[in-house]
């Protein structure tokens, strides 16, 4: 009979998941909350400088969730990998911004949630998810992320707090502490960012100040300077229109300062078809670029995108993003 009942047992698990899979690759239980995710994106490219290319769009696979502990505490976890769609790499290890995501973290309603492990920064989620994530090719995102592209979005040796909503009103903190790095022998870096939200409306704030040589690139490999960003984000979202205008000032303790003004929108009809445009400025001492993005879209629900978008720089921006002209067309699909 014991035999019996844990073979019924397993057969029942198995039923569930089943069906949580048939409903979005979700299974859920008393135990806690398992989700398998994935975004698989491919574009064609047509760069000035550069031979026609198909790139992968940043594609990953994951899985989050929660483990419940108690009736008040979960524990939380997301495990992410890279894969390159163009050249068949499952779970990359390239470098930059296509590491992805591993934490694990403890959330209470009341208390919030601490995470610990590679994850997504304040200054990202406050500040930058809201505008960069519009367009798809990943050469022509934001024309400055912070003190060098690809930190301060996921920081691994993380620790960080995310508190509850109260009435819209979020705050956050996050410190990274990397044994490797050899210009500062204790935080290397650290951010504190706070949301709120109010209906349609949304207003995020960061300040991030980094020290660390692995992550703040000078150009030169012998030096690194301690840089501090401030960043806002305004944002307003509707079904059919989205509007965001983004500020961000970069002290750099020896090299020169940077200001980066940004301002999006996009026109969606019922049918999923959409407009957008995307204007970024950056200001660095006697370089003054501009980045113009245009494209069209049409979404499939949550299930995926068409789309084509045309990416034009000024001479200043050709140097300061070290990118040029672009015409790009492709395709997601999300699970």
């Amino acid at each position: 009979m014991m035999k019996h009942s844990k073979k019924l047992k397993l057969l029942g698990l198995a039923a569930c998941f089943s069906m949580g899979a048939q409903a979005g690759i979700v299974t859920e239980g008393e135990w806690g909350k398992a989700d398998f995710y994935g975004s698989l994106r491919v574009f064609l490219t047509n760069e000035d400088g550069r031979d026609l290319d198909v790139e992968d769009g940043v594609s990953r696979i994951g899985v989050k969730g929660h483990i419940n502990w108690t009736d008040n505490w979960k524990a939380t976890y997301r495990l992410e990998g890279r894969v390159n769609l163009d050249d068949g790499d499952i779970l990359s290890e390239d470098n930059g911004y296509h590491r992805r995501i591993t934490y694990i973290g403890l959330k209470n309603q009341r208390f919030g949630e601490i995470r610990g492990g590679k994850q997504l920064s304040p200054h990202y989620i406050y500040t930058i998810l809201p505008i960069d994530i519009t367009f798809h090719n990943p050469r022509h995102y934001n024309m400055r992320w912070n003190g060098n592209e690809g930190s301060s979005i996921r920081d691994a040796n993380a620790l960080s707090y995310w508190s509850p909503s109260w009435g819209g009103f979020q705050v956050s903190a996050l410190i990274e502490a990397d044994n490797a790095d050899t210009e500062s022998s204790g935080v290397d870096n650290f951010n504190v960012g706070a949301v709120y939200k109010s209906g349609a409306w949304q207003i995020g704030a960061s300040y991030l100040d980094q020290k660390s040589d692995v992550n703040v690139s000078t150009g030169a490999a012998d030096r690194a300077e301690d840089v501090e960003t401030i960043g806002a984000a305004l944002q307003f979202k509707t079904k059919q229109h989205k509007a965001v205008l983004r500020y961000q000032q970069e002290d750099w303790e020896v090299s020169e300062d940077f200001t980066t003004i940004g301002a999006y929108y996009a026109f969606t009809f019922d049918n999923g078809f959409g407009l957008q445009g995307r204007f970024y400025n950056l200001d660095r001492d006697s370089l003054n670029g501009n980045q113009i993005a245009v494209g069209v879209f049409q979404k499939f629900g949550k299930a995926g995108e068409l789309y084509a978008e045309y990416t034009d720089y000024d001479d200043d921006a050709e140097t300061l993003k070290g990118r040029r002209d672009d015409l790009t067309v492709g395709f997601k699909v999300n699970f």
